[in-house]
């Protein structure tokens, strides 16, 4: 009985250490298998980029803001839905990509080889860098997206990421 009692507790230490570590990036898409996407609710740099290719797509009226509200959320919509993608108004890469470069991911690597489309880390929360972790810097509300994307959108490798 005792050593069901230790595995327990160590069972419960150990998801308590990792689910420490994982809380430092929120998650509010609801899925288990979350990849991050800019969605609802976040707001910076990535957010005012996507604001203004919105905009400039004509499914905003505006270009002005850098919060996901109720209306770029249904603006990433019709987006979606004028591209056939899925309609779930959250910016996944694909979206993204589909919004700023105007194709697939797999066309943008045929088209452009050397971009660079490997996962980084960005907040959308502040700042202006991308990472390669999303615990960086302390970065908050971390969202996943394609290096090439970020860069797009203004933001800059994170010195202490990476050193050229």
């Amino acid at each position: 009985m005792k050593k069901r009692i230790v595995l327990l507790c160590l069972t419960l230490a150990l998801l308590l250490c990792a689910g420490n570590a994982l809380a430092l990036v929120k998650h509010t898409c609801g899925r288990s298998d979350c990849i991050c996407f800019i969605q609802y609710g976040d707001k910076g740099l990535a957010v005012s980029g996507i604001i203004d290719a919105l905009y400039k797509e004509g499914f905003l009226a505006s270009d002005v803001g850098s919060i996901f509200t109720q209306d770029v959320e249904q603006a990433v919509k019709a987006f979606q839905k004028s591209h056939k993608l899925t309609q779930d108004g959250k910016m996944t890469d694909n979206t993204m990509t589909w919004l700023l470069w105007g194709m697939s991911v797999t066309n943008v690597d045929k088209k452009y080889p050397n971009s660079d489309g490997q996962e980084v880390w960005v907040s959308t929360d502040g700042g202006t860098k991308f990472h390669s972790n999303p615990t960086c810097s302390k970065m908050a509300y971390a969202r996943k997206l394609s290096a090439r994307n970020a860069q797009a959108l203004g933001f800059t490798p994170c010195r202490k990421c990476w050193s050229y």
